[in-house]
């Protein structure tokens, strides 16, 4: 019954992903949604809580709990321009960002390692074109 159930197969396998990277993290002092987030802000420095949801794919709210968080911590700050603001990594940021993309990068390694490197880029690919489909839904 549940075999062909697409709603308990992600939802089964986003649990279990979401061990591996959150357990991950943990050794960084972070969730995996900061690690990523810290990564979008390296590659795009002085973003918008605009740009950054956008680019995550995130209500901006979340964005600024997420920035909360990191500011607390020290990694990221707020720099008010005009009206609005952007938001920058500080040195102790960009440090823990690149630790959070080596940690990607061994977390996508295993993935391959588990699935096979082209298993892993067919799924991903399918996974993005898919999302897709449902974007405007």
């Amino acid at each position: 019954m549940y075999q062909q159930c697409v709603y308990f197969n992600l939802s089964t396998l986003n649990r279990k992903i979401t061990k591996i990277w959150q357990d991950e993290f943990n050794r960084l002092g972070l969730s995996p949604s900061h690690g990523y987030l810290l990564s979008a802000m390296a590659e795009k420095p002085m973003s918008t809580q605009k740009e950054l949801s956008e680019l995550m794919e995130l209500d901006a709210s979340t964005i600024t709990r997420f920035i909360d968080v990191l500011n607390a911590k020290k990694l990221v700050e707020k720099v008010t321009v005009g009206k609005g603001a952007t938001f920058s990594l500080t040195a102790e940021g960009l440090a823990v960002s690149a630790k959070s993309k080596e940690l990607m990068t061994a977390l996508f390694t295993r993935m391959q390692e588990s699935m096979g490197a082209n298993e892993l880029t067919n799924f991903v690919d399918s996974l993005q074109q898919t999302k897709q489909v449902f974007a405007d839904k």
